[in-house]
């Protein structure tokens, strides 16, 4: 996925969603112009925000990574989608750590 991909998805979430860049910036504790950077393709979010994107402007990311239907990326789209706040920040650091453990196992 390119800087123009996730331009594209974050603009159409938020009109589809009719929010504003400054509300989506709000919601994630971040500065607007952050959000506006990402609109314009200058700039993309990590992946944990771009994950917090996607659930706040109820976006499916999957058909994007995957050629075809990957069942563990569905079921775990599924899930987090139906976490309370605190349970999908404590997911996503859960997560997180599981790549770093991945990639440090790659890289040795």
């Amino acid at each position: 996925m390119d800087n123009t991909e996730i331009r594209t998805i974050i603009k159409n979430g938020l009109k589809q969603n009719h929010m504003t860049q400054a509300e989506l910036a709000s919601m994630l504790g971040i500065e607007r112009a952050t959000v506006n950077r990402w609109c314009v393709g200058r700039a993309i979010p990590k992946a944990d925000t771009f994950l917090q994107v996607c659930i706040l402007l109820h976006i499916r990311i999957d058909s994007y990574l995957y050629d075809g239907d990957d069942p563990l990326q569905t079921q775990i789209m599924k899930m987090v989608t139906h976490l309370d706040e605190r349970k999908r920040a404590s997911l996503l650091r859960m997560l997180n750590q599981l790549m770093e453990m991945v990639n440090e196992t790659i890289s040795v």
